[in-house]
């Protein structure tokens, strides 16, 4: 702007430009907004140093020239300081005279007519300087300034960077003739074959400056402090990339409404943040760690730049794998992938949990080891990707109900998977000669498990496509231990014809959700009279329910260990007794012969197994309680506690007996949410039948006078008289 026109150099050639014009699509100038007292005071205390010492170079400005009229793309609040620093100083030195009014209203800023005025008017009707007096008073001052131009944003925000201009060059003399110190790359996005829609793209934002582009120019000033990307291409620079490349990929995952994608751009970084901090904390276990692990995963929580860079998430390890995972994933189509399917991983959910940084420690676990390869992998080879994912979904999925819990379990997967790295493309070969049983973040059985696996696959492609078919099962997820110790034979040594069998009976009991919707609880009927299996959790049992870390089918399947003792066995013996085919006639059969042995009629199973109605009543989990460990004292728990609503076991099976005899409603069973109350059924006569089990009988009363009760001599006896009353 020194000169009698405005010229600009793309690839060492000059053109002349009639006007620098900011878009009507462009957001409001920002760098005088309310709350960037920072960003102003760096800026131009950098431009002062530049006129004071050495040239500043102020990064590279994108943009498309048609017409001779070029418009910024990127840069718009830069050249906007530029241009209010040059009119300040041309008014302040009295060198404002027409010739250089008529260069100055070549820039023009087309986001409102008002804000366009505005320039017209400051620059040909000007103001008389007074040192002594705020600029921006003087301007609101004069006749031509309309005081509706206060509320638009751009105008106001132009009078508080004049106020800041006057104030950090006022004691400076003779700066006109040293502006041309200050200088910008420019380069033509057109050469780039940028679409026009891409521009509309990257410029239909909101109007406030984003906690992203806070976040985005403070870590561009990092780069290049730090010197990361020194004789680096422009057009393979961050800044570059951000604003091309990688806004065509965020694009497709933008808030439609406003058509902003920022907070999607943050949270990918943000979730970048999480993983390298747990690669790099010193100690894990304290809650500092904790505390902000947690702090970074709460998107509704800011934090600054200098935050992250405190807590020590941003080094240049974390620079490069940014970098790196956005270059390789950027597609102009949208998310570029790189497997057919989502066996091991799926590509769209994990950048979408990024993008909303709302991954879970164990996906969290999983997109570091996807992520990590591709960074590390020039040419991507498909068959080493998914051997890779393979073993890591295996460790994950395998420990996700046991592991997990805490910051410090997060931090122990993510640097073991960091520790495998090297391994990665020939880590089949790694497992089958690793020696140690323990990789810290993962469950010890399940790294057992994958070691065997690996010698078997590696054995021939019979076990392989035996064992790879099976552990892809929705439910097991690479959980197949179970298989695997039963098809061995006395010495320890595993039959593919036995696993093949036992394979296809665990795809007869189990879906890909858990276990199949079997009638009227058939299979855990017949399993619970094969043998008791229930599995324990906080004073409680249960039949099993798909997903829990300790009462579910996977961790009855996981071994015979913690209070799991011996409980896998009883569903091998059914699994030893059932053939797919014929799979609900053996389980029916399993349950009568059960029934019809009169040997069973007083264990504690019997009613279970008989009535199914029973087991319906134990709630979601399908808890009941050995209240004082009494099998004469069994709770049916409608929640995880006593105090909630519960029933009692033989009082409730005497009831389901009773039912169609008597014509009985369910709501005359009465539930009680304390130990201490009977729980009892009420007859149309009032009288109230209960079991005592410190006498092990059936008694009843009326009134709730249960000192007065009478017992029955037995069930047969109760349930004769109970009838006879009714007839």
């Amino acid at each position: 702007m020194l000169s009698n026109d405005i010229v600009i150099a793309e690839n060492e050639t000059w053109q002349p430009l009639s006007k620098i014009e900011i878009p009507i699509i462009q957001r409001d100038y920002a760098q005088g907004r309310e709350g960037k007292e920072e960003l102003r005071k760096n800026f131009l205390n950098a431009l002062r140093k530049a006129i004071d010492d050495k040239p500043l170079e102020l990064d590279f400005v994108y943009g498309s020239v048609k017409n001779k009229v070029l418009q910024p793309l990127d840069g718009q609040q830069r050249l906007t300081t530029l241009f209010l620093l040059h009119w300040f100083v041309a008014v302040k030195e009295n060198k404002l005279d027409d010739e250089l009014k008529k260069l100055l209203t070549k820039f023009t800023y087309e986001t409102r007519t008002s804000s366009r005025e505005f320039c017209i008017d400051l620059i040909n009707k000007s103001i008389i300087y007074n040192a002594e007096q705020k600029i921006s008073e003087i301007i609101i001052d004069s006749s031509w300034f309309f005081l509706s131009w206060k509320r638009d944003p751009t105008i106001k925000s132009m009078l508080t960077m004049l106020d800041s201009i006057q104030h950090t060059f006022k004691d400076k003399t003779d700066v006109w003739d040293k502006l041309n110190k200050i200088s910008f790359h420019y380069i033509e996005l057109q050469n780039f074959g940028l679409s026009d829609d891409l521009y509309i793209k990257m410029n239909a934002r909101g109007k406030p400056l984003t906690d992203f582009e806070n976040f985005k120019a403070k870590f561009e000033q990092h780069i290049k402090q730090n010197k990361w990307e020194t004789n680096m291409p422009p057009t393979e620079t961050f800044s570059y990339k951000i604003d091309t490349d990688w806004t065509d990929l965020f694009w497709n995952y933008r808030d439609e409404t406003v058509n902003v994608f920022d907070e999607q751009l943050l949270n990918f970084f943000r979730t970048m943040a999480i993983i390298n901090y747990a690669l790099k904390a010193k100690n894990t276990k304290d809650d500092e760690f904790s505390n902000n692990i947690t702090l970074l995963r709460d998107s509704k929580k800011a934090i600054s730049f200098n935050q992250y860079v405190e807590m020590g998430c941003i080094d240049e390890d974390y620079f490069k794998m940014l970098k790196s995972i956005l270059n390789k994933i950027s597609n102009k189509k949208g998310l570029k992938t790189f497997l057919s399917d989502t066996t091991y991983a799926d590509e769209k959910e994990i950048f979408n949990g990024a993008i909303k940084n709302n991954l879970s420690y164990p996906d969290l676990v999983i997109a570091f080891a996807y992520y990590q390869f591709l960074v590390l992998e020039e040419d991507i080879k498909t068959e080493d990707l998914i051997s890779w994912l393979r073993i890591v979904r295996n460790l994950v999925e395998g420990s996700r109900s046991y592991l997990f819990n805490d910051a410090n379990d997060f931090a122990n997967a993510i640097r073991s998977i960091n520790k495998l790295l090297p391994e990665r493309k020939h880590i089949l070969q790694y497992f089958e000669i690793l020696e140690d049983n323990s990789l810290p973040g993962f469950i010890g059985e399940q790294v057992r498990e994958e070691k065997l696996k690996a010698k078997l696959i590696m054995q021939d492609d019979n076990w392989k496509n035996a064992i790879l078919e099976i552990e892809n099962h929705g439910y097991f997820k690479g959980q197949i231990g179970f298989i695997l110790d039963w098809c061995e034979d006395k010495n320890g040594v595993p039959h593919i014809d036995k696993f093949k069998v036992y394979a296809e009976k665990a795809k007869a009991v189990f879906s890909d959700k858990g276990l199949k919707n079997f009638k009227d609880y058939l299979f855990e009927r017949a399993l619970l009279a094969t043998g008791d299996y229930l599995l324990y959790s906080r004073n409680n049992y249960s039949f099993l329910i798909d997903n829990h870390r300790d009462i579910s089918w996977k961790r009855l399947l996981r071994g015979d260990n913690d209070n799991n003792n011996g409980k896998r066995s009883v569903l091998k013996s059914l699994f030893d007794k059932i053939e797919p085919t014929i799979l609900i006639e053996n389980l029916e059969q399993i349950v009568n012969e059960f029934l019809s042995d009169s040997k069973n009629i007083n264990d504690w199973r019997y009613y279970f197994i008989k009535y199914p109605e029973i087991i319906s009543a134990c709630g979601n989990q399908k808890l009941i309680r050995f209240n004082d460990k009494n099998e004469f004292d069994i709770l049916l728990l409608g929640s995880t506690t006593t105090a909630g609503y519960h029933k009692e076991y033989y009082s409730y099976s005497l009831f389901i007996e009773l039912k169609h005899k008597l014509s009985l409603d369910e709501s005359q069973y009465k539930d009680q949410r304390s130990v201490n109350e009977w729980k009892y059924f009420e007859l149309d006569d009032g009288k109230q039948i209960a079991f005592d089990c410190q006498s092990q009988k059936y008694v009843w009363t009326k009134n709730n006078d249960w000192d007065k009760k009478q017992a029955y001599n037995d069930k047969e006896t109760a349930i004769l008289e109970l009838t006879k009353t009714k007839q």
